[in-house]
């Protein structure tokens, strides 16, 4: 574009000058540089610190509200900081709770048959009372005795000194011979003593009454105690304690499962838990000849019978479902379970079932009582 001399301001000033002094002129320069500020300019490295210039950087990034604001929590947060750490006392190390450590007592057995060896494996490995707490004495057969020397168990020499060294006794013999060994022992118990006797169909008042002891309990086990999962009842004789029942407890808790009944169940209890594991034995063996006659192979059929015993029981143990309820649950109509079901019940299943547990119970009476 070509300007004239006006212009350029060579024929003086216009009119429009005269009117608008030079200071406003100024002023719009000075607005036209605030919107378009100039490079900023780095503070001297060297020279006169007191002479160095704030880098216009900084004064303008501190002239945004989000800086101040950023600026102001790091430093109260700073400060925070250094207060808690000049007003904090030197952490004092706290001291740990003791461990509450298991009641340790001496654990006698008189007789060391197989399901003496049981408890005393579960008492040990669960760590219920260390293998060096327990103690019997030999046997007719010499490996029942090394059964226990392989455990930790102290091996003494009679059955006094298995009496003499041992707070809680069981009595672990035959049932037939439970008399003869308590009236040994008789002049050997003193009060100190519990007696513990796992001797199926044998009173407690019998119990009592051969020993002159009357910190008796009774329980009846039931033989998976060999392999951890054992069904006991326990009974309480006169003289025993809530710490004896503790006891006893732990003991056969370390081989499976623990009820508290009055004795006047025993009976019913051998007809169901104590003879019931050979029931479950014949049902497993019953299934798996099925399971060969439909075409499979022993040893599968075996396997498959017996792990659906085991997880059938373990699903009424950790549901708490009543065993009809499971029953519906995979049953469907016109299906294959109602149908194998409806053939149990021609063979009257439950019933026979029921009967065995009835019929079991009467000839443990029986027996209790001869």
């Amino acid at each position: 574009m070509i300007h004239g001399a006006a212009d350029l301001g060579l024929l003086g000033p216009r009119p429009s000058d005269e009117q608008n002094p030079p200071k406003k002129k100024i002023q719009r320069r000075r607005a036209t540089a605030a919107q378009f500020p100039a490079p900023p300019l780095r503070a001297p490295t060297s020279g006169d610190p007191g002479h160095r210039r704030v880098a216009p950087t900084a004064i303008q990034l501190a002239s945004k509200p989000t800086f101040h604001i950023h600026a102001i929590l790091l430093r109260l947060l700073l400060l925070l900081l250094l207060g808690s750490l000049a007003m904090a006392a030197p952490p004092q190390p706290v001291p740990a709770p003791a461990a509450a450590s298991p009641e340790v007592f001496r654990l006698g057995f008189i007789g060391p048959g197989n399901l003496a060896e049981s408890i005393a494996r579960g008492v040990a490995a669960s760590g219920v009372l260390p293998a060096t707490a327990i103690r019997t004495a030999p046997h007719r057969r010499p490996e029942r005795a090394e059964a226990f020397s392989s455990i930790g168990a102290h091996i003494l020499e009679t059955n006094a000194q298995v009496v003499d060294d041992s707070d809680v006794i069981v009595i672990s013999v035959k049932p037939q011979i439970v008399r003869q060994v308590l009236v040994e022992l008789k002049p050997l118990l003193s009060e100190e003593k519990l007696l513990v006797s796992i001797a199926a169909g044998i009173k407690m008042e019998d119990l009592q009454g051969w020993s002159g002891h009357r910190r008796f309990i009774r329980v009846m086990p039931n033989t998976p105690s060999a392999v951890g999962q054992a069904a006991s009842v326990m009974c309480l004789g006169e003289m025993a304690t809530e710490n004896d029942e503790n006891r006893v407890r732990s003991l056969f808790s370390a081989i499976g499962k623990v009820w508290t009944a009055e004795e006047k169940y025993f009976d019913a209890v051998t007809g169901l838990s104590g003879s019931g594991p050979a029931y479950i034995f014949l049902a497993i063996e019953a299934m798996a000849d099925g399971g060969v006659a439909a075409g499979l192979p022993r040893d599968l059929a075996l396997g498959l019978a017996s792990q659906t015993v085991l997880g059938a029981a373990t699903m009424v143990n950790k549901t708490g479902k009543h065993p009809g309820q499971l029953k519906d649950m995979v049953t469907s109509p016109a299906g294959t379970t109602i149908t194998g079901i409806q053939e149990l019940e021609k063979g009257a299943f439950r019933g026979t079932l029921i009967n065995a547990v009835v019929a079991a119970t009467k000839r443990c009476r029986e027996l209790s009582q001869s």
